[in-house]
């Protein structure tokens, strides 16, 4: 069998290239939907015990 030419050793290099950029992408969409989530829960948590102070009046 013959070895693989220059070219497509280039092309398939480039593909992993831009599969990993689209990895890093998601990743770090993921991790502001997660920071999103955990601020809401925040705010939540406050306001829930603002309301708490004000039903123990």
């Amino acid at each position: 069998m013959a070895r693989r030419g220059q070219h497509s050793f280039m092309k398939r290099q480039k593909e992993i290239k831009r599969k990993q950029k689209a990895l890093d992408k998601m990743a770090r969409r993921q991790g502001k939907i997660e920071e999103a989530t955990d601020v809401d829960e925040e705010e939540l948590t406050e306001s829930q015990e603002e309301q708490d102070e004000e039903e123990a009046d």
